[in-house]
């Protein structure tokens, strides 16, 4: 049975991610999505932002299943219409997904439930559906589903795209291209796979012979479907199923993707024949195979094993077929956590390594090797890159945005070392030798001359200046790149890089422990450049106690950290009603631009290790794995990058970074140990 949780949901949040962990299911990624909306009257649950091939472009954005009861004249939306929604998965361990919505309306009170996997070892999606009501009425069902294959153009909505109805071996189908990729969507009602009613529409249209599918089934709510079976433009397509007279109705929906009109249709067709039980199985086989390779929930406490192993399936669902794991499957806006940042990556990294799942650890490290810059390239600021990453990246490679950060520098030196050392692989020291001494030399060539790195972007992306947490970052890589070349008997490297990481670390606390309105505090960054209110050099921050784990340049237990630590008891720095810290007070970065009350829980994890390290609270570490945490997760038990005051997910569900430190503060508690603490001044 599915594992339920009474955790709210939020607007335009995904509550849940799906994809299979090998073969062709991998290519697939959907996401589910649970409303609790009065503004827009949304309380239901729909799929959306559906992606094959590339995890950062949507080929649909929606699908809605509606219910059309002819003796009541009304229309049904699952998103819209329903009184209450959940989505959940099957278990920890198998990300099938259930959607449940529950309808109260005159003759339509009922449930309607989908339950979605993807295929094993076809590009594909099997949903089935079955709809259950208290009474027996005239019905007919839809499917409506947004186009997003706009593949040549990935950030223009309005990009062109074809959509046609098709018929092959006695089923119809809609299809729809970009011109490269493919997917074609069939039904299945007892044998029956032809289609009552096929509208492909342009969305936003509401009247005319071009208007969309939406506004013809919804909005129209008159039952009928104008048939168009052929447009160009930003498209929308929905298809009918008459049942006739029923309070029960049970079909299947199948989608295809290929690099191709035939290989689509065959996949969505074969899925179909197949039937939901058989690709369930395979999934849930695949699944368990895969966990079989990695670490159970290693706690002995069923709640925190069980999210422990949630958050090791989402990180599994969100490494993309090019090797790198995508920041979050959702999109606030152009598509911004759908990119590879390798800062998140390099802690989803030790994460990865941290459960033994060593095969996506090194999938990860061949994505920094790939993806680093070569060449003799010079930023907008006039920094000569070679040796560094650009800030984030599309699934292909492309960079996206282009600051420097050194927390994006240090830390794939240090991703490559602590793989290497965990894994004992000689042959993964000699692979990505150069990478990271690359890496390292630009991180020597960067020193300002007063024992410090030059300025950089902090972090949360939002400041210019000497950053706490970068600098942190940059020590930690140069120590890790000690240990590498040791290894590699480079001697003189070796200490080249330790005494440079040891100049740099004897003056963090000279440039980023300064006064502030909370009290003494490491800051954000000395020097900014960039305005902010509070000023970023007078205000704590919590990426500062990434420099105590996993960075290991600050003692835990020195006044430092003990002072910062203090001030995470102000009320503007943590939310009200729940242990759980904001990136730093003040912070605007909300989805209403303001100042909310609330925290992030990955800033909780890094102060709860610094306050367990440290023996400010022995306990901390404890506390957060089996208790706080479980406040903070979706309805299908993923933690967010945010939330509110009261600890109800408030802003981007299933960030990767915040599963990962989950993941990792596990560990520790259970290990008795900071994992992954980077090298320390000497040589370990």
């Amino acid at each position: 049975m599915p594992v339920e949780s009474n955790a709210p949901s939020v607007p335009s949040d995904k509550d849940a991610i799906l994809s299979a962990p090998r073969d062709d299911g991998a290519n697939v990624l959907l996401t589910a999505n649970s409303y609790d909306d009065p503004e827009r009257g949304r309380h239901g649950a729909i799929i959306e932002e559906t992606s094959a091939f590339r995890s950062d472009i949507e080929l649909f954005y929606d699908l809605h299943t509606l219910a059309w009861n002819a003796d009541e004249g009304h229309t049904l939306d699952a998103r819209d219409d329903a009184v209450a929604g959940d989505v959940s998965y099957a278990s920890s361990r198998v990300p099938e997904i259930t959607l449940e919505n529950r309808f109260d309306e005159p003759g339509s009170t009922g449930t309607l439930t989908q339950r979605v996997v993807a295929s094993v070892d076809t590009c594909g999606l099997l949903i089935r559906t079955d709809a259950e009501f208290e009474t027996v009425a005239e019905r007919t069902f839809y499917t409506v589903a947004d186009l997003g294959i706009h593949g040549h153009d990935h950030e223009d909505p309005n990009a062109v795209q074809e959509a046609f109805v098709t018929e092959r071996d006695g089923a119809e189908l809609v299809v729809a291209t970009d011109g490269d990729r493919w997917l074609a969507i069939a039904q299945d009602r007892h044998g029956k796979r032809g289609f009552d009613g096929r509208r492909i529409g342009h969305t936003g249209v509401s009247t005319g012979p071009e208007r969309s599918a939406w506004a013809d089934v919804y909005e129209g709510n008159d039952g009928f479907v104008a048939d168009a079976e052929r447009a160009e433009g930003n498209l929308d397509v929905g298809v009918g199923l008459y049942v006739g007279e029923t309070d029960t109705a049970s079909w299947l929906t199948g989608v295809g993707f290929g690099y191709g009109e035939d290989v689509a249709v065959e996949h969505a067709l074969r899925l179909l024949d197949r039937g939901y039980a058989a690709e369930r199985e395979s999934f849930a086989t695949a699944w368990e195979e895969w966990h079989e390779t990695v670490s159970d929930g290693p706690t002995d406490d069923p709640v925190a094993d069980d999210l422990y192993e949630r958050s090791l399936t989402a990180m599994k669902c969100a490494q993309d077929g090019c090797c790198g794991v995508i920041a979050g499957a959702f999109k606030p806006s152009d598509m911004t956590y759908k990119f590879i940042w390798p800062r998140d990556q390099v802690i989803i990294t030790q994460a990865l390594i941290a459960a033994g799942a060593e095969h996506e650890a090194r999938l990860a490290l061949r994505w920094f090797d790939e993806n680093q810059i070569t060449g003799d390239v010079v930023d907008d600021r006039g920094i000569d890159r070679h040796g560094t990453w650009w800030q984030n990246y599309y699934v292909t490679g492309e960079p996206h945005w282009r600051a420097l950060q050194l927390d994006q520098v240090g830390g794939p030196i240090y991703a490559h070392w602590l793989v290497w050392r965990e894994t004992g692989d000689d042959d993964l020291l000699e692979t990505h030798y150069d990478m990271s001494k690359r890496a390292a030399e630009f991180l020597l060539s960067y020193d300002n001359g007063y024992g410090f790195p030059e300025k950089h972007q902090d972090p949360w992306e939002e400041i210019w200046g000497h950053s706490t947490e970068g600098t942190a970052a940059a020590i930690a890589g140069l120590r890790a790149m000690g240990e590498l070349a040791d290894a590699r008997d480079e001697d003189s490297f070796a200490e080249e890089c330790r005494e440079r990481a040891a100049v740099w670390a004897d003056n963090v606390e000279t440039y980023c422990f300064k006064p502030t309105p909370y009290g003494d505090a490491l800051v954000t960054a000395d020097s900014p450049e960039t305005p902010s209110d509070p000023p970023a050099d007078a205000r704590p921050d919590a990426a500062s106690f990434m420099a105590v784990w996993p960075w290991n340049v600050v003692e835990p237990e020195g006044d430092a950290v003990t002072a910062t630590l203090a001030a995470t008891d102000d009320e503007a720095w943590v939310a009200g009603d729940t242990p759980c810290l904001g990136r730093y007070p003040g912070d605007r970065y909300t989805p209403t631009g303001t100042v909310e009350d609330g925290g992030w829980p990955l800033c909780e994890a890094y102060a709860d290790v610094a306050r367990w390290l440290g023996g400010t609270d022995p306990d901390a570490v404890a506390d957060h794995v089996f208790e706080d945490a479980h406040e903070w997760t979706t309805t299908a038990g993923l933690l967010p990058e945010r939330v509110d005051g009261s600890g109800d997910v408030r802003w981007n569900s299933n960030l990767q970074w915040s599963q990962a430190t989950y993941l990792l503060l596990v560990e520790n508690h259970v290990r008795d140990e900071a994992f992954g603490l980077a090298p320390g001044g000497r040589a370990d």
